[in-house]
């Protein structure tokens, strides 16, 4: 029923001349307010997790808020969680769906479209409501749906009778609606109008009590927040894939082509001449030493479940294991709903539920400023359909999103010019970058805030990286050629792409502003956490082998790893020096930054990680805990130890915030395609390429809470006060 607007003045003078409404007679709240999701259920279970530990709800947020949702989320259910074995002697009946992590719940129900070639946000992405499905814009939706509801106190009173509630959009013209209910039932106004222009979002609610008294909530209207993520590998979920990879209890699978008889690609890891003499090798025979390098953990496939077994080397064998493979919500860019920029968003849409937040997360693994940002780069994996080789730049793809029109629309023309260069080589040339950016007037709204992590890949850190876990290059050469690129360099030649750092963070902040009008004080910009420290503050190094003897040749260098942290210290001071040049005394002149790009660099997180990297045990059971870091093979008896790694706990608590060459194999487990599944290499490049080396789920948490109260700040410096209605003519 619709009433009049002389009705509606009607109430709503009734309800001024009766009593003013205080925040405890009437409130509201925006239902499914993460809109990444498209059921309401998704939201749900974070909400639950996080009403769980919140604590009082009238005491601020706790400052690890995201922290202790992310461990509520997801422990395991198990009675014993010391060790995988305990955890699976001790199960509970959500044990099997727990250990899978909370995203593996919500994968399948994001307004993202995973299977087409090149993956990406739905334009029109249809919602499940309590009342309903409304297919909205992914971007600038044109309303919300509202839940109304009466103070307890007004309920108590009010008994069994009935309320009379009235909604009036903003909007000029608009109409007015109207419904009664049982004063104990919640109202829902299904589309609640939300426009860019604050003046014609919401509406103003009034509702009458049996015994005559009304309320009214002038300001129904709800806050929608865009917030964007980009950038490289740690921000995008590296290694921690939305559903990671199952192993099987009892199977095992032989890296060795000559087993499966089938014509495949060989390689040898038999020390050559000049190398190490007492390396282990890595042929094809069994016994090259007493443990059999070459049999791993198998992912468990549906043959083993129907009792049946697929021969090596089958069709029937290939495409199970290629559908028993991890999935995430970006499998070309390893992004994940465990990137910090997801855990972000979706805690600033917890915190304040007159608030929606619509989140384009677009951070790649392997992105730079160059290939990445501004140019296409290659996909991570699943490659080998059309239109998969390569991601599209994040800045054409956000440019996408945002003009009304698409790319056709993208007219303004701007030219950015970027040092370019071969990784593993020192020679530096410069670049013109053409870009086509959505002129102002056509955008649909703006951008409230950049999550941005940037300039790791740029300066080759990955590839020094795996210079400490590696003893020569020619241990990771074949891995490179797989990839077709160097992945292994020293600190001299980082330290020459770190001389030109600025000139593309110069680039990234002159696009942000021209492509997006995005101001410097719009970006937070995370600084790099140190993966280099034991347990007790010292660096890695001391048991080269642990959480490494996926592969023979991987060894932690304690020297190395001193060469490594020496560059990333100068790394990260020289982030500091390009945001902000006045933080340190000793930034270099002649910056293409200037005094620094104004963006909000983060480095409050970095404390936290400084015993805890990738070789860190946990300092109440050390030795325990080193145990559990080694592989799962068989012994002698046939079983799997330390555990079987059908109880791999991916997701559970660790003291590490990193994640090991051991741990990225036995999480997302990523095979080369194009090779065979059974190349004596495969197991190395599932080891590097699944995420070795980055943080963990929890690692991301923590680093979320350390950049909240910047977003926050970033927000409530954007917003302004409702307008006040005037009572002069």
């Amino acid at each position: 029923m619709r009433l009049p607007l002389m009705a509606i003045v009607s109430v709503l003078g009734l309800v001024a001349g009766l009593e003013q409404a205080y925040a405890a007679d009437l409130e509201w709240e925006v239902e499914s307010p993460f809109r990444f999701y498209k059921v309401g259920s998704s939201f749900i279970l974070h909400e639950k997790a996080f009403a769980a530990v919140r604590g009082d709800a009238e005491s601020p947020v706790p400052a690890d808020i995201v922290l202790r949702t992310e461990r509520r989320l997801n422990d395991p259910d198990c009675r014993d969680r010391t060790t995988p074995a305990a955890c699976g002697n001790t199960a509970g009946r959500g044990y099997e769906q727990s250990r899978l992590g909370w995203a593996a719940k919500t994968n399948s129900t994001l307004c993202y479209d995973s299977e087409r070639r090149p993956r990406g946000y739905l334009a029109q992405c249809e919602r499940k409501y309590s009342w309903g499905a409304a297919k909205e814009d992914f971007v600038l939706p044109e309303a919300h749906t509202v839940t109304v509801w009466l103070g307890a106190e007004h309920v108590q009173a009010a008994g069994n009778g009935k309320c009379t509630w009235i909604w009036q959009p903003h909007a000029p013209g608009a109409k007015a609606e109207t419904r009664t209910l049982s004063c104990a039932e919640k109202l829902t106004i299904p589309r609640v109008p939300y426009s860019v222009d604050r003046s014609r979002s919401g509406v103003t609610v009034t509702v009458k009590l049996p015994d005559g008294r009304g309320f009214a909530d002038p300001n129904v209207t709800v806050e929608d927040l865009l917030i964007v993520g980009l950038g490289d590998s740690f921000a995008s979920g590296e290694s921690n894939p939305d559903r990671p990879v199952t192993f099987s209890a009892t199977r095992q699978l032989t890296y060795d082509p000559v087993a499966v008889r089938d014509e495949v690609a060989t390689r040898s890891l038999k020390p050559k001449k000049g190398e190490e003499e007492d390396a282990p090798a890595y042929g094809l025979a069994s016994g090259d030493s007493a443990l059999d390098w070459k049999t791993l953990p198998r992912r468990r496939l549906e043959d083993e479940e129907k009792g049946l077994q697929f021969r090596l080397g089958s069709r029937d064998f290939a495409e199970a294991y290629d559908r028993r493979m991890a999935q995430w919500v970006s499998a070309d860019c390893h992004r994940s709903q465990y990137g910090y920029p997801f855990r972000v968003a979706m805690q600033l849409a917890l915190e304040n539920r007159h608030r929606a937040v619509t989140l384009v997360h677009l951070a790649c693994s392997g992105a730079e400023v160059a290939a990445g940002l501004f140019l296409e780069k290659d996909a991570r994996e699943q490659f080998d359909k059309p239109n998969s080789k390569t991601v599209p730049a994040q800045f054409d793809q956000l440019s996408d999103l945002l003009c009304r029109g698409g790319s056709a629309a993208r007219t303004r023309a701007a030219t950015y010019t970027l040092p370019f260069y071969s990784h593993g080589s020192t020679g530096i040339g410069a670049r013109s970058v053409p870009m086509r950016w959505c002129p102002p007037e056509q955008r649909k709204r703006g951008i409230d805030v950049v999550l941005l992590s940037i300039g790791g890949n740029d300066v080759g850190f990955s590839a020094l990286a795996y210079y400490t876990i590696s003893e020569s290059a020619s241990a990771v050469a074949p891995i490179a050629a797989l990839i077709g690129s160097s992945i292994r360099f020293g600190a001299d030649v980082t330290r020459v792409y770190l001389g030109v750092l600025d000139q593309r963070l110069k680039a990234v902040k002159d696009a942000l502003h021209d492509g997006f009008g995005v101001t410097p004080a719009q970006v937070v910009q995370t600084s790099y956490e140190p993966l280099q420290y034991d347990e007790t503050g010292a660096l890695c190094g001391m048991r080269p082998t642990l959480g490494v003897d996926v592969h023979p040749k991987l060894r932690i260098s304690r020297e190395r790893i001193q060469e490594a942290s020496v560059f990333q210290g100068e790394l990260l001071a020289r982030l500091e020096c390009m945001t902000d040049a006045s933080r340190r005394r000793d930034c270099p002149s002649g910056l293409a930054t200037g005094r620094g790009t104004g963006f909000k660099l983060v480095t409050e997180h970095l404390p936290k990680f400084a015993k805890r990297g990738v070789c860190a045990r946990d300092p109440q059971r050390a030795q325990l805990d080193g145990t559990m870091m080694a592989m799962p093979r068989k012994d002698a008896s046939g079983d799997f130890a330390p555990y079987n790694p059908a109880n791999t706990l991916p997701y559970g608590h660790r003291w590490r915030l990193f994640h090991t060459p051991n741990d990225a194999f036995l999480t997302a487990n990523t095979h080369k395609e194009g090779v065979s599944m059974f190349d004596i290499m495969q197991p190395a490049y599932a080891a590097l390429y699944s995420g070795a080396l980055h943080p963990t789920a929890e690692g991301h948490a923590i680093v979320a809470d350390s950049v909240l109260p910047q977003v926050r700040s970033v927000i409530l410096s954007k917003q302004t006060p409702p307008a006040v209605a005037s009572g002069r003519n």
